[in-house]
C-alpha cells in the first residue's frame, strides 16, 4: 500500500529512525491522528495526516499527494473518532512493517575485509580524516559505492 511512498522517501534521504531506517514522515502522521482529542471526521483526519507528513517529507509535492490519496480512501466513511483512530493505529502498523521490509533490502550484511602495512593504513586513515570521512565511508566513495558523509 506505502511501498512507493516509502521507497520515495528514502531516495529523498528523509528523516528516519535511527535502527530501523524507517522513514518518520509516516509514523509521525499517523501519531498526530491518535494524540489528537477530537477528530469529527474523515477530512480533519486526513488533513492533520497530511500536514504533519508534509514536515518529514522534504515537501516533495508528489509524495505528498500520493500519500494523501490513500489516506482520503482509507478513511473514507469513516465519522467517529473511535473508528478514525482504530484506521490510524492500523495504518501506522502497516507503514512500519512495509517499511521495515523494504530497509532490509539495503541493509549492509556482508563484510569485506583487506590486509594493510601499518603506513597503507596510515595514508588511509589520514585521506579520510581530510576528507571528514571514517574510514569505511572513504573507502566506499572511492570504490563508487553510496557513502554517508
Amino acid at each position: 500500500m506505502f511501498e512507493r511512498i516509502i521507497e520515495q522517501l528514502i531516495a529523498l534521504k528523509t528523516p528516519a529512525t535511527r535502527k530501523l531506517k524507517i522513514p518518520v514522515a509516516g509514523t509521525r502522521a499517523f501519531e498526530v491522528i491518535l494524540k489528537s482529542e477530537n477528530v469529527p471526521n474523515e477530512t480533519t483526519a486526513v488533513e492533520l495526516a497530511v500536514n504533519e507528513f508534509v514536515k518529514y517529507s522534504k515537501g516533495d509535492p508528489q509524495v505528498v499527494s500520493d500519500f494523501k490519496k490513500i489516506l482520503a480512501r482509507e478513511f473514507s466513511g469513516l465519522n467517529s473518532t473511535k473508528l478514525l483512530k482504530k484506521k490510524a493505529r492500523a495504518l501506522k502498523e502497516i507503514w512500519e512493517i512495509e517499511a521495515r521490509t523494504l530497509a532490509a533490502k539495503n541493509k549492509r550484511n556482508k563484510w569485506l575485509s583487506i590486509r594493510v602495512t601499518e603506513e597503507e593504513y596510515e595514508k588511509i586513515f589520514k585521506q579520510a580524516q581530510k576528507e571528514g570521512l571514517d574510514i569505511s565511508n572513504y573507502i566506499r566513495k572511492r570504490l563508487g559505492l553510496e557513502y554517508k558523509s
